[in-house]
C-alpha cells in the first residue's frame, strides 16, 4: 500500500484538476455543467484504490504531527517513494538517524498505515494515533 501511494496520489490529483481552458468546440454540454466544483469534489479513485490512498494519506498526516515528523516522512520517502529499491537499513547514510531508529520509525509507520486501513494492529504504541484515527 505504501509503495503504491505515490502513483495513487498522482492519479487522485489528476482527477481533481479543474479544467480552466475555454471550450471552443461550440458543442452543447449535457446537464450538470454548471456544477463544476461539486463534480470535481465527487471524483474518486476506484473504491479499493481510494481506501489505500486514504489510509496512507492519513498516516502521513498523523506522522507529520509527531515529534520529528518531517524526518520520519523523509525516511518513508527514502524507502518507498525514491528512485529504485532502497532498504530501511540504508537510511542512515542520507538521514541523520541511527539504523535502529530507522527500523523503529519504519515499523511504526507501517503499523499506522495498517491501523488507518482498518486492520487490527496489536503492537502499535503511540497514543496520539488512537485518537486521530477513527
Amino acid at each position: 500500500m505504501i509503495r503504491d501511494y505515490k502513483s495513487l496520489k498522482a492519479e487522485y490529483e489528476d482527477l481533481h484538476i479543474q479544467n480552466v481552458s475555454a471550450d471552443t468546440s461550440g458543442m452543447p454540454k449535457g446537464g450538470g455543467n454548471g456544477r463544476m466544483v461539486e463534480n470535481l469534489a465527487l471524483r474518486q479513485l476506484p473504491a479499493d484504490d481510494q481506501k489505500v490512498y486514504d489510509a496512507v494519506n492519513r498516516a502521513v498526516e498523523i506522522t507529520q504531527l509527531l515529534p520529528d515528523g518531517d524526518l520520519k516522512i523523509a525516511l518513508i520517502r527514502f524507502v518507498y517513494w525514491g528512485q529504485g529499491h532502497r532498504r530501511v537499513e540504508d537510511a542512515p547514510l542520507v538521514l541523520p538517524i541511527s539504523r535502529r531508529t530507522a527500523i523503529r520509525w519504519h515499523g511504526d509507520f507501517v503499523r499506522l498505515v495498517g491501523k488507518c486501513y482498518g486492520f487490527e494492529v496489536g503492537t502499535y504504541e503511540p497514543k496520539i494515533c488512537d485518537t486521530m484515527v477513527k
